[in-house]
């Protein structure tokens, strides 16, 4: 009997252990992770930081599905407040709405020194069914990168506070003068996927404006192209009139007009 019952606390102790050990590697293994990761985002940070000193704004969309309901405007106004808290705006802005034939919009606005914040509420009503809900976020900074970067993680959380499955993107564009060469557009693009250690994935030139889509390990997100990972876009547009060529650099993608 008291065999046995040795036998049974030296087999717990050993179980104990293994358990002990296990967790060990695990926790070691997360502070690994984490580590790796702060590593990679401060080279993003670092390595999009050597061409934002050309560029004059910084801009972080952010698009998601809420779902099929009946939102009443006090509650959207609710809701866009309570967003807005969690971005750190606690008063100064305006709300204002629009409403049209299939769609109804809230939108709250924060005009401030460094950013323009503003978070829309947007149903769409398809025949007879219950609106589709929206929600939009958009920040326009002349922040410097590696504090507008910490705001494009905010906002990527905060859709996964209020469980939706958003889409966040951001970028930066800056100008050069005249309608650069071919050549010249490619020593551009090579040169930021060079400091991004970046591959590229796929590029296509239409209508005069060349788009090139990459993908690094130094960022987390990321879309699917053709079954190819994505995280990085850089278009080039000539302006005519301004005698210009317009670089934008998004990640994961460009998300404005081009």
């Amino acid at each position: 009997m008291k065999k046995g019952l040795g036998a049974f606390f030296v087999t717990r102790k050993i179980k104990i252990s293994f358990l002990v050990l296990v967790w060990s590697i695990v926790m070691i293994q997360i502070c690994v992770n984490m580590h790796e990761k702060s590593r990679r985002q401060k080279e993003t940070v670092t390595a999009f930081s050597e061409v934002e000193e050309q560029a004059d704004q910084i801009s972080i969309h952010g698009y998601g599905y809420f779902g099929t309901m009946e939102i009443s405007e006090e509650m959207g106004e609710k809701m866009l407040v309570n967003l807005s808290q969690k971005l750190g705006i606690t008063d100064g802005y305006t709300m204002q709405g629009a409403t049209g034939e299939d769609f109804r919009q809230k939108v709250l606005i924060k005009e401030g020194r460094y950013a323009t914040t503003t978070l829309q509420l947007l149903s769409m009503t398809v025949e007879e069914e219950k609106p589709e809900q929206y929600i939009l976020m958009e920040i326009k900074t002349k922040e410097k990168m590696k504090d507008a970067y910490p705001v494009y993680q905010k906002m990527q959380r905060i859709y996964e506070e209020i469980g939706i499955d958003g889409q966040v993107s951001m970028e930066t564009v800056m100008e050069r003068e005249g309608d650069l060469k071919e050549h010249v557009r490619e020593q551009i693009t090579n040169d930021l996927f060079e400091r991004l250690d970046a591959v590229e994935v796929d590029a296509i030139m239409e209508n005069g404006i060349c788009t090139v889509y990459g993908y690094t390990k130094k960022e987390p997100s990321y879309l699917m192209l053709n079954g190819e990972k994505v995280n990085i876009q850089v278009t080039l547009s000539y302006d005519e009139n301004a005698d210009k060529t317009y670089v934008k650099i998004g990640i994961p993608i460009v998300n404005s007009v081009y």
